[in-house]
């Protein structure tokens, strides 16, 4: 289940090592580490606060918001207060551990992640965060692919078969957008994605109002055969094991923080960096929030991986759904691609850059290259559950928390001993979700005790 979730959330990896060449073109030149203070982060930014916000929230909620009621109805469900702790939780952890990433920034003036990387600890170990961003934009690709087919053979009623619709998609539009130099022309894409959460958000809350889908006047009752009352399956407290595959799906809901560097040089008021965290992380938990219980209350137990595709088929409204789902994915999958493929380059650079000094066509080739490897693995492999969650419980759980919580220990940006004790927890928490999260995805897939 926690695979699912990598639809939208990893649309946050648009920065530094994961940012398009154009758009580390027009980074600016970062200060020396050790400037003066006035100087430091100096990079004179023009985004205001409120914008600043709206922005980052777009690029925290994703798609996989839709997977978060069948995270919470896993196992026998775990009960509303919980469900809402775990929530509250992982968004005031991921707000603390974005504004250091801020705070590092505003020390060693770093224009991107991999400066800030290197900043802190050395160049000749940036090859790990070119790992972990390949790992986890490259997981991102292949779950894209696979949704993309079952999401466009579904609207064609059976007429378009899977693999003929991955591959179709690979062809037009993803590989001409993947082959551009600027991506410039998807700059609203992100506006797209958020216009397609925001209906499928409301159709999921409207449905659960408005009792569509529930007994005994269920309009679409036949839906839920076998599933029973879902508001009867509700509980207010209880704990399970399918609870740790809900902790286990929010350790990356928040996922952003390769963004944080960018965001902080364009933001106009640099001291408002945290109180901008701290509105946008809050209001994407309530999002998720109203998602998850709209969803859960809606269909209890039965609720599906992908919530949509519990909704019935001449549901008009799941209809419109699934292309706004369709739409976003599209306009997304680019940009997610060309963080892997950028991340791929810089880790086999030694191999790649002869290449392009041999020949600047090589580009578009070993692009389409990279490309063929995600298409081919999401015809392949249908359930590819495994290795995606297992990236993204682990690698996630790196880029989220413990990284910048190395930032705050190694730039010593704690204010105060206490806070420096804080720092160290945050990491070790971190570590501890990594593992956390990978026993999870083991057990979930190899296992039925989480079932």
């Amino acid at each position: 289940m926690a695979r699912l979730l990598l639809l939208g959330l990893l649309c946050a990896v648009a920065d530094g090592r994961l940012a398009p060449p154009s758009s580390r073109s027009l980074a600016p030149a970062p200060t020396k580490r050790g400037a003066p203070l006035g100087t430091r982060g100096g990079v004179a930014g023009t985004m205001s606060e409120g914008a600043a916000t709206v922005s980052l929230f777009k690029t925290i909620v994703g798609g996989g918001i839709l997977a978060l009621p069948a995270g919470m109805a896993a196992g026998t469900g775990t009960g509303v207060a919980p469900a809402v702790a775990i929530v509250a939780l992982h968004a005031a952890l991921s707000a603390y551990t974005y504004s250091l990433v801020g705070r590092a920034v505003a020390k060693t003036g770093a224009a991107n992640f991999g400066e800030l990387w290197d900043a802190c600890f050395s160049p000749k170990t940036s090859w790990v965060i070119d790992v972990m961003i390949m790992g986890v934009a490259g997981g991102a690709c292949l779950t894209y692919g696979c949704f993309l087919g079952d999401l466009l053979a579904q609207l064609s009623g059976g007429a378009v078969g899977r693999t003929a619709a991955i591959v179709g998609l690979a062809c037009f539009p993803i590989a001409p957008l993947a082959l551009l130099k600027n991506l410039s022309a998807l700059k609203h894409s992100s506006m797209a994605g958020l216009a397609a959460i925001a209906v499928s958000a409301y159709v999921v809350v409207k449905r659960a109002v408005d009792g569509t889908y529930g007994a005994p006047a269920a309009r679409f009752g036949s839906w839920l055969a076998g599933a029973g009352d879902p508001l009867a399956q509700v509980s207010s407290t209880r704990l399970c094991v399918g609870t740790c595959v809900l902790f286990n799906m929010l350790s990356t809901a928040f996922m952003c923080h390769t963004n944080a560097v960018r965001a902080y040089n364009e933001l106009e008021r640099k001291d408002r960096h945290a109180a901008v965290a701290l509105k946008a992380f809050g209001l994407a938990a309530l999002l998720y929030g109203a998602v998850m219980l709209a969803g859960y209350a809606t269909f209890g137990g039965a609720c599906k991986g992908l919530i949509l595709s519990n909704y019935d088929g001449s549901d008009p409204l799941a209809l419109v759904t699934r292309v706004a789902t369709l739409v976003s994915l599209l306009s997304s999958h680019p940009l997610l691609f060309t963080s892997f493929r950028d991340a791929t380059f810089s880790l086999f650079k030694a191999t790649v850059d002869p290449l392009l000094a041999k020949n600047p066509a090589n580009w578009n080739w070993l692009t389409l290259l990279l490309l063929a490897v995600p298409t081919s693995l999401a015809i392949v492999l249908p359930d590819v559950g495994f290795v995606v969650s297992l990236m993204g419980a682990s690698l996630g759980a790196g880029l989220i928390i413990v990284i910048p919580g190395l930032f705050g220990t190694s730039l010593g940006l704690a204010n105060s001993a206490v806070e420096a004790r804080v720092m160290k927890l945050v990491t070790y928490f971190g570590v501890g979700i990594g593992i956390f999260g990978t026993v999870v995805t083991c057990l979930e897939t190899y296992t039925d005790l989480l079932n």
